[in-house]
């Protein structure tokens, strides 16, 4: 499964699986939680000293708007953390497809993503652990996502961004209860999403999957899951215009609360 990194159960999750015959996967950043900001700050000490004698918001001052803006751009197309290291590169700027990014991203040394990945990590880590305040300041929910997960049921979060930090999260709102399983540092949704079923004996045409990004919707709708477009997180023109000739279903911000209805 690559790179599932221990799912782990809440005990309280079965009474509320019982009761519903499906099931809800959702991916995190973009779907269920806004971290642009956190993101782009973790990939500036990606590669870049992290002084930490300067607290959180002194960091966020220090990013430079041109790296700002280059990650704005970036994150439309990474669906990894490894992927944000792209943003660190001048031409990033000039990006205008999925093409273009897989090509600056496939460029770089392995050794280099490694290293991106760790150092990213570790600042991730240190603001969690040393300045959690800020650190949770930094991701906000989007409107109606409380009220999904605390009725919806069986919820399992699929995500690229790692389970401490994600329960963390959900912890600081009150929400860590209503999910049942992370699937941290996520790189094969699909296979995520298969395990979760067969170890849970739901069948795959019972749930329901949502992410903003389109090839991971396309990647899990390919194994007979529903998977939604989601229209409220990191979007390009191209993957639109690719949804509308395919026909893939989007998911407005509004039409959340009717997932749980369909379960």
């Amino acid at each position: 499964m690559g790179r599932h990194a221990g799912a782990r159960a809440d005990t309280r999750v079965p009474d509320r699986i019982s009761a519903h015959k499906g099931m809800l996967a959702l991916d995190f950043d973009g779907v269920i939680c806004d971290a642009l900001d956190e993101c782009a700050l973790v990939t500036w000490l990606g590669e870049r000293p992290h002084d930490r004698t300067v607290a959180g918001p002194g960091q966020l001052e220090r990013l430079p708007g041109t790296f700002t803006e280059r990650f704005r751009k970036v994150r439309d197309y990474a669906r990894l953390l490894d992927h944000f290291l792209v943003a660190h590169l001048t031409e990033a700027g000039s990006i205008t497809s999925q093409a273009d990014f897989d090509r600056l991203f496939s460029s770089l040394p392995r050794e280099r993503v490694a290293r991106f990945t760790t150092a990213a990590s570790e600042a991730r880590e240190w603001f969690r652990a040393v300045e959690p305040d800020f650190w949770l300041g930094l991701h906000t929910l989007y409107p109606g996502v409380p009220e999904l997960l605390r009725h919806a049921g069986a919820v399992v979060i699929v995500t690229a961004k790692d389970e401490s930090s994600v329960r963390s999260i959900l912890r600081r709102n009150g929400l860590e209860w209503t999910v049942a399983e992370v699937y941290g540092e996520c790189a094969h949704k699909a296979a995520a999403v298969q395990d979760a079923c067969a170890r849970r004996g739901v069948p795959l045409d019972a749930v329901t999957f949502v992410d903003d990004n389109l090839p991971n919707v396309r990647n899990v709708a390919a194994v007979g899951v529903r998977a939604r477009w989601a229209q409220w997180g990191y979007q390009t023109p191209e993957h639109r215009a690719e949804a509308a000739l395919s026909g893939i279903e989007g998911l407005e911000l509004a039409g959340l609360a009717g997932l749980s209805a369909a379960l």
